[in-house]
Formats: C-alpha cells, sequence, structure tokens
C-alpha cells in the first residue's frame, strides 16, 4: 500500500511540475525505447514496468527551493522521463494484452470451426455455422495490430485461417448443391432441372441457377411485366390508360383478350400474369417495343433475361414475332420475384395482386397445399413442349421465400409440385436454413 501511495504521489507531483517546467531530455527516452525496443512478451513488458516502478522508488523526493538548483532540476527531469516512459509501457502492455485475448479468442472459435470438419455428414445449416466462426476468427485476429509482439505468428495465422474460411466456403455450396441435387432426384426432375429459392434478404441455394433453360415459355412474361411498371412509373402513364390490342398479335389464348379491342394497361398485366395471356403479352411487347424492356432489364443487372419474341400457341404465329429465344435463369427470374415481394419496382402491388390471382394452380400452389405451415402468396407458371416451370411467393413462419423450379422436359407437372413440396418441407423442418 505505501509503495502504491508513492508511486501515485510521484506521478501526481511529477504531472504538476510539467506544467510549469518544460525542460524534458527527450533524448532518454528515446535512448530507453531504444534499449527496450527488442522485447519479446507481455511477460517482458511487465518486467519493465516493474524495473521503472523501482528506479521511481529509488529517486530521491526532490525539494524544491526559492531558486531550482541543479540537483532539483536533474532528479526533476529523470522522474518525469521515467514517468513517461511508465506511461508509455502501460499504453503497450494494454495493446499487449488485447492482442492476447483477440488471439486466444481466434483459436477458440478457429478449434470449435474445425470440429465440424470432423463431424459427421455435416448440413448446410452446420456449414453455415462453420463458415460464421472462420469469419469471427479472422476478425478477432484482425485486430490485432502489426507491429503486436505477436503480429508476425497473427500474420500466419491469418493467412492459415484464410485458407480454411475459402475451404469451408467451398463445403458449403457443394453441401447446399447436394441437398438441392437430393430434392431433385427424389422429385424425379431431370439433371438438368433448375431450382432456386431465396428469402427477401437475398440469402439463396440454386442448382443449375446459372443455366438458361430449353425454353423461358411464359415465365418471361414477369420481366415484361416489370418493364411495364417501370415505364408507367417514369412517365406518369396511368395504368387505366387503354391500348388497342392489334389483330397481329393474335394467337391461342384461353384469357379473356381479344384482338381490335381496347383494354387499360392495368387489365392487360392481369390477364398475361394470371390468365397467362398471351395475346396481352404480345400487345405489351410492341407497346413498350423489345428495345426498351431490354434496356430496363439491362439497367436493372440482369445479365441473361432479355426479351426477343413474341409468345404464340399451338399454330398461330403473331405479326412481327421478332428474332432469337427468350431467356432467363432461375437465379435471376427468382431475384426479380424478390424485388416484386420487397415492393422495389413502381406498383409492386399491381404484380403482387396478378401473381395471387393465377389461376393455374396445378404447379406451385398444388405443391404446398398439404403443407399447414407454408402459405402460397403468388405464383407464374410456365409451359411449353421444352420447358415446364413455375416462379412463386410463399411464407414460412412468417417469412417470405420465392422460388423457382424448371425443367427441360414438358408435362412433368407431378415432379413439378414434389420439388416444391419437398424444399419447402425441407425449409419448415430445417428452421428456414436460409
Amino acid at each position: 500500500m505505501h509503495r502504491i501511495l508513492k508511486i501515485k504521489q510521484i506521478l501526481i507531483g511529477s504531472l504538476a511540475t510539467m506544467a510549469t517546467i518544460t525542460i524534458i531530455s527527450i533524448g532518454s527516452i528515446q535512448t530507453s525505447s531504444a534499449a527496450e525496443s527488442d522485447t519479446q512478451s507481455l511477460q517482458e513488458l511487465y518486467e519493465i514496468r516493474d524495473r521503472i516502478v523501482n528506479k521511481l522508488e529509488s529517486l530521491p523526493t526532490p525539494r524544491k527551493t526559492l531558486f531550482f538548483s541543479e540537483e532539483y532540476q536533474t532528479t526533476l527531469e529523470k522522474q518525469q522521463n521515467l514517468v513517461q516512459r511508465l506511461q508509455e509501457i502501460d499504453i503497450q502492455i494494454l495493446i499487449e494484452q488485447r492482442a492476447n485475448d483477440n488471439w486466444k479468442q481466434a483459436l477458440t472459435l478457429g478449434a470449435q470451426a474445425a470440429k465440424v470438419e470432423v463431424s459427421r455428414n455435416p448440413n448446410v445449416k452446420t456449414r453455415e455455422t462453420q463458415k460464421h466462426l472462420w469469419q469471427q476468427a479472422i476478425y478477432n485476429l484482425e485486430e490485432i495490430p502489426a507491429d503486436s509482439l505477436i503480429g508476425e505468428k497473427t500474420n500466419k495465422k491469418l493467412k492459415e485461417y484464410k485458407r480454411s474460411l475459402n475451404n469451408s466456403s467451398d463445403q458449403l455450396n457443394l453441401t447446399k448443391s447436394n441437398f438441392l441435387k437430393r430434392i431433385r432426384k427424389d422429385s424425379g426432375l431431370s439433371s438438368k432441372a433448375m431450382i432456386t429459392v431465396c428469402n427477401l434478404q437475398r440469402k439463396c441455394l440454386n442448382l443449375n441457377g446459372n443455366k438458361p433453360p430449353a425454353s423461358a415459355a411464359s415465365l418471361i412474361k414477369v420481366p415484361i411485366a416489370v418493364a411495364l411498371m417501370q415505364k408507367v412509373s417514369k412517365e406518369n402513364i396511368s395504368l387505366d390508360t387503354s391500348v388497342y390490342v392489334s389483330r397481329g398479335n393474335f394467337t391461342e389464348d384461353a384469357s379473356k383478350i381479344r384482338a381490335r379491342k381496347r383494354y387499360p394497361l392495368k387489365t392487360l398485366v392481369g390477364e398475361m400474369i394470371d390468365h397467362s395471356s398471351n395475346i396481352a403479352t404480345n400487345q405489351l411487347i410492341d407497346y413498350l417495343g423489345r428495345p426498351y424492356i431490354n434496356k430496363v432489364l439491362k439497367d436493372d443487372g440482369y445479365k441473361i433475361i432479355r426479351v426477343n419474341y413474341k409468345l404464340m400457341g399451338n399454330r398461330i404465329r403473331p405479326k412481327n414475332p421478332g428474332k432469337g429465344r427468350n431467356r432467363l435463369t432461375s437465379n435471376e427470374l427468382t431475384d426479380m420475384m424478390v424485388s416484386i415481394y420487397n415492393n422495389e419496382y413502381p406498383n409492386s402491388d399491381v404484380l403482387i395482386e396478378a401473381l395471387a390471382n393465377q389461376k393455374d394452380r396445378l404447379l406451385g400452389y398444388a405443391g404446398l397445399e398439404k403443407l399447414p405451415e407454408a402459405k402460397w402468396l403468388g405464383e407464374k407458371t410456365g409451359e411449353n413442349s421444352r420447358a415446364l416451370g413455375t416462379t412463386l411467393g410463399f411464407s414460412i413462419n412468417g417469412q417470405i421465400y420465392v422460388m423457382t423450379v424448371i425443367d427441360n422436359r414438358g408435362g412433368r407437372d407431378p415432379q413439378i409440385r414434389a420439388s416444391v413440396n419437398k424444399l419447402a418441407k425441407y425449409l419448415i423442418d430445417n428452421d428456414g436454413l436460409l
């Protein structure tokens, strides 16, 4: 206790005197620092601090006189230098203590992450946890200053943990892929089937998600609707504006849209989505223009989705059908649907309503029908001789998801339904996974 009080008195007295006397020997501080610059451990810093404290204790108490004597000034300078060095050492000790804490925490997290590698049959959830642990361990190591006493070994450990993080990410993607491959296989879909599922935070799983299907079929109507909503918003066009449906856009159609009649834009987009009207689609393609539609899609960041060709029924080809195929991927279409349910597009509510009024409920709706935990929100289906698919919104325990399933073989309703059911059930059983 006496020792602590004495040091406190020295510190207080020295700091008070430093306010009035500015003669400090910087050279002696630098010499002291240089002599101790080869410190190798935190323990050595503790020992240096003890030596400085002992030196402070051994100094005679400077006696202040009316005129500062040379002895008084010399003693005071030594005391001030030692106090300053003590403060520097205390700061360095604090930095090294924090560095050691971060080091220990990183090793603990790394050990926990490594356990996943030796666990039996790690699933997506445990792989996600493993990746998070590696990321946290790396964060702890990055908090350690490069010039810390443990900076060199920290740098080596960082390289090791970053390799482990990359490997963990690869294993996570592989596990996700295997999980979707199982669903694809168990559902009876072909090996070329495309599956993507995302939540509204855009955390996604996909299988062949970047591969375009043999045909976009009527799924291409969603991008056309999105382009229309952007046009009417930017140009301040009312959705009640009527548009004449030309005879040249007629093809086989089960909707109420007829050629050589006028319909409001809202009716056309609604019939295009919920009744999959080809006539309405073709007229909206002419109304918007393919260059405009594709510019909107490109500006929105979609690299694959493009509208190049009008829709047709079994025999009747519309006028000026276009050149090339319509293109999309399950990944980009799902992302677009996420934007709709996130209300990121103008008039998203109109599109959400149209999806909810979907007449064809033989795929996604039927796949979720026997799962009370899942609530169907809306859907757009597409089918022709080359492809069959659906993109739908649904919720599980209040969390909204979007799922897209497309297979290159047509007429496979039971397999699409089964895949929707199995994927939703997997999300229910695994608390979402995403």
